[in-house]
């Protein structure tokens, strides 16, 4: 059996890498590279989340930049889960030699490393798209951040969230404004974080409250309002000298929420990165209990 080959080499997405902000990162960096070297890309392991964004949610492939086909939403997303298999079978074939002209790519064994990206402007991928075959890569640790940045506006706008989310997250901003001059996004994670390395990036409810109280005192004059989204339930009490208001209680209205905050702090996540890459937020991430939320560790793009 012999895949055969477009004039423009085709990547396809063949691995699932965690949730959504991982997967919106695997996403990005690929899209990135994909405008930069002019391939096709289709990614229908974003899975359960396409149907979340405009660029994705009638594609039953996910397609980049131009869409493989449009259908209706309900009608694409049960068709997804069926072509991501399909396409995970293509790659189980290339792998035992029964399928020629296909290239899978499998780093899933480096996804939990500190470092080590694989550089999608090297040579090694560059060799892969030069080659005519159909590449499936698996994995989320391959990289084109200069592409992301270039091609930011794209990207943002391909991941737009669909009307119902963007109007619940836009309504809760919009009230918030309504009483400070300046809001924060706080993201406190704690559950999987208590665990995860040893716990370092877990911390109490209490430590959120003085790095809350830290920004509330250098901005003096200002009227601040906290955007708290939450992975798990905490002690509501704790913030009762702050002006509070929550998300809209999901993942990805709280994610378009956090893109619309004027700041945002919070632990090392893909969830809170993601925000700022969206919205272009400042961010301030607490790596451990010693960070500090001075202006200058508030980090755009």
């Amino acid at each position: 059996m012999t895949v055969s080959n477009a004039r423009c080499p085709t990547v396809i997405l063949a691995s699932k890498a965690g949730r959504l902000g991982n997967r919106l990162f695997q996403s990005a960096h690929f899209m990135g590279n994909a405008l930069a070297k002019g391939y096709r890309l289709f990614n229908p392991s974003l899975g359960e989340y396409a149907q979340l964004f405009e660029g994705s949610n009638k594609d039953p492939l996910c397609g980049f930049p131009q869409h493989w086909r449009q259908e209706d939403p309900e009608f694409a997303d049960s068709c997804r889960q069926v072509l991501f298999q399909g396409v995970q079978f293509i790659g189980r074939a290339a792998t035992w030699g029964i399928v020629r002209g296909v290239r899978v790519v499998d780093i899933r064994r480096f996804d939990e490393m500190e470092e080590g990206d694989i550089d999608l402007n090297g040579p090694i991928f560059g060799e892969l798209l030069a080659s005519g075959k159909l590449i499936l890569p698996m994995g989320w640790k391959f990289s084109d951040h200069s592409g992301m940045r270039e091609y930011r506006k794209e990207i943002v706008r391909y991941f737009t969230p669909v009307e119902y989310i963007r109007k619940l997250s836009e309504k809760v901003v919009s009230d918030a404004r309504e009483t400070g001059d300046l809001l924060v996004r706080v993201h406190i994670r704690q559950d999987d974080y208590r665990q995860w390395k040893n716990g370092v990036h877990f911390y109490e409810t209490e430590r959120y409250a003085q790095w809350m109280r830290e920004i509330s005192e250098r901005s003096s004059g200002k009227r601040i309002v906290f955007l708290v989204c939450a992975s798990n339930a905490y002690d509501e009490t704790l913030f009762t000298d702050f002006a509070i208001v929550k998300g809209p209680g999901f993942p990805a209205g709280d994610l378009n929420a956090l893109s619309l905050c004027d700041k945002i702090i919070g632990p090392p996540s893909t969830l809170s990165a993601w925000a700022s890459y969206h919205g272009g937020v400042p961010l301030c991430v607490l790596y451990d209990l010693t960070s500090t939320v001075l202006d200058e560790n508030f980090i755009g793009w």
